[in-house]
């Protein structure tokens, strides 16, 4: 990204005097924090559907991609199949579909995370497609040690800087298997009652994840998707800096091009550089990671 284009205000609190009409996008950075260290296993998680969590995992991994780190995204929502549509898996010439390993597979035991993952089309960003059949894990009683399968495959693997998880709606045990691996949670959501009952939801989720398998899991920021210059949306934003004061809380201007990007089987950055919304998350990576090697 180019130095000269306009960033956000980055700022340690928010003024709440400020009335919604004269509200401006700003950069919520906690005095309090400091940049994640690598390696980091981050998980994007929201227990409401269409919160930005897919679009938060695209976006933020090709921005880190970009700072010049090895990324690999992680599909691990049963319900949908979007990552793998935007980010197009590579697989070797020739491999014949019903050989394509995914992360259903790894939970099966049929493969490991290292066989699941796949280069896409942009270098140093790698994939695990969640896979068709990624939803009977949910159901697979049978299975041993569910809880703890992406955290020990992703041990066994290290070849990357950050492992970006894109979680379901729900918190069934293929989520809970992504909050047990996670080093941190980052939360997209948008503005809205229903999505801060999604947000108050996954509150109570982490909660309980932390309290028994993963105390060291901590929401790391919230991502304000779509941001506009609303009464509502300030109201989320306010409303989620009292739930999470120690969290980075970044607004994603509102954009269509994210919408195209998609469509073009692009992130936003790379169809749209000088888009608001890519230029958000560029400054927001660089904000949660300052350097490589920090």
């Amino acid at each position: 990204m180019s130095d000269d284009l306009v960033s956000l205000d980055v700022v340690t609190e928010w003024d709440e005097t400020v009335h919604w009409k004269d509200w401006r996008p700003q950069l919520r950075v906690p005095a309090t924090f400091r940049p994640l260290a690598l390696p980091r296993v981050i998980a994007i998680a929201n227990q409401k559907g269409g919160a930005g969590k897919t679009t938060t995992t695209v976006e933020l991994a090709a921005a880190l991609v970009a700072r010049g780190l090895v990324v690999r995204v992680i599909g691990a929502d049963p319900q949908r199949a979007s990552l793998p549509e935007w980010l197009v898996p590579q697989y070797p010439e020739g491999l014949e579909p019903k050989k394509r390993m995914s992360l259903a597979h790894v939970f099966f035991r049929k493969c490991s995370l290292a066989d699941a993952t796949y280069p896409t089309l942009y270098k140093n960003l790698w994939i695990v497609p969640g896979g068709s059949k990624l939803g009977r894990v949910e159901s697979e009683n049978t299975l041993p040690g569910r809880e703890g399968c992406i955290g020990r495959e992703i041990e066994a693997d290290r070849r990357f800087d950050v492992d970006i998880i894109d979680c379901g709606p729900t918190l069934g045990i293929i989520t809970v298997s992504a909050l047990s691996a996670a080093n941190d949670m980052i939360v997209p959501t948008q503005a809205g009652r229903f999505d801060l009952l999604g947000v108050s939801d996954l509150h109570k989720s982490w909660t309980t994840v932390r309290d028994t398998v993963n105390p060291g899991l901590e929401v790391r920021a919230v991502i304000l998707n779509e941001w506009d210059k609303t009464k509502v949306m300030q109201a989320t934003a306010w409303q989620v800096a009292k739930d999470y004061p120690h969290a980075v809380i970044a607004p994603m201007r509102r954009s269509v091009k994210v919408v195209e990007a998609v469509g073009e089987y692009q992130p936003t950055r790379l169809y749209a550089p000088k888009d608001n919304a890519a230029r958000d998350m560029d400054q927001f990576a660089g904000v949660m990671f300052a350097a490589k090697g920090a």
